[in-house]
């Protein structure tokens, strides 16, 4: 089953779109909200109007992730038990 990239439900700060990035990606979403203030505050004017508008074209055009599918099973649950 192929990956999709959603912004995600759970983890997410604005919009969702970078905790859905770092989702596809496996990687932790302050690495990717990290990278993403890096290259906003470049000082070539032109990167950060291109995130600017890349990000708020993603917040409008992707699709909200279905929070359950994206639960994985090895962590806590809703009631922090750890489960076996």
């Amino acid at each position: 089953m192929a990956k999709k990239l959603y912004r995600s439900p759970s983890n997410r700060f604005l919009g969702g779109v970078l905790g859905g990035f770092a989702e596809y990606f496996g990687i932790q979403a302050w690495i990717v909200r990290l990278v993403f203030i890096i290259l906003l505050i470049l000082p070539i004017p032109v990167t950060g109007i291109a995130l600017t508008l890349a990000y708020v074209a993603l917040w409008v055009f992707l699709p909200l992730g279905d929070a359950k599918k994206q639960l994985d099973p090895d962590t806590i649950d809703a009631d922090f038990e750890v489960k076996e």
